[in-house]
C-alpha cells in the first residue's frame, strides 16, 4: 500500500512539473528544466530507499567514481571528444579577452587570420583567395575536415578581405 501511495505522489509531482514546464518560456524554462532533473533524481533515490534498493545504487555510484579517472584519461584518445575539448578551450580563451586590439567584427585578429591561412601580413587579395581555396580543399567537412576548421578558415578570409 505504501508503495502505491509513493508512486501516486511521484506521478502527481511529475505531472505538475511537466505542466509548468510546458507553459514556461525562456529563462524560466531553463530553471524549471534544472529543477525537474534534480527533482527526478531525488524522487528516484527516495523510491529506491523506500523499496530497499538504494544499496545497489550506492555500490554502482562508488564503482563509477573509482573508474572515473581511468575513463577520463581514455577520453583524450577519442577524436570527437578531443575536438570538443579543444573547441571549449578556444572558446574560453576568447572570452578571457586574449586577443589583440586589431579585431574584425567576427572576433578574429588579422594576425590570427594570416596564421590560419598560412600567409604573411600584407598579402594581396588574390593570395588570400588562393590560400582560402587551398585550405578549404584540405579541410572541408565533406572531405573529412571539421566544421570548426572550415569556419575558422572562412572567418580568416572574411577578416582579411573586409
Amino acid at each position: 500500500m505504501a508503495r502505491i501511495v509513493i508512486l501516486l505522489a511521484v506521478l502527481a509531482i511529475g505531472f505538475i512539473l511537466w505542466f509548468k514546464f510546458s507553459k514556461a518560456k525562456g529563462e524560466e524554462r531553463k530553471k524549471l528544466r534544472t529543477t525537474l532533473i534534480i527533482s527526478s533524481i531525488i524522487a528516484v533515490l527516495v523510491v529506491m530507499a523506500v523499496t530497499g534498493h538504494l544499496n545497489a545504487i550506492s555500490a554502482a555510484i562508488g564503482g563509477l567514481i573509482a573508474l572515473l579517472p581511468k575513463f577520463t584519461s581514455m577520453l583524450r584518445y577519442l577524436p570527437l571528444f578531443s575536438r570538443i575539448f579543444q573547441t571549449a578551450k578556444n572558446h574560453t580563451n576568447q572570452q578571457q579577452g586574449q586577443q589583440s586590439a586589431r579585431q574584425s567584427p567576427a572576433g578574429m585578429t588579422k594576425d590570427k587570420a594570416y596564421d590560419v591561412l598560412g600567409l604573411k601580413p600584407g598579402a594581396s587579395k588574390e593570395d588570400i583567395i588562393a590560400a582560402h581555396k587551398k585550405m578549404m580543399q584540405k579541410n572541408h567537412p565533406d572531405r573529412g575536415g571539421s566544421d570548426y576548421l572550415a569556419a575558422e578558415i572562412n572567418t580568416a578570409k572574411d577578416t582579411l578581405l573586409s
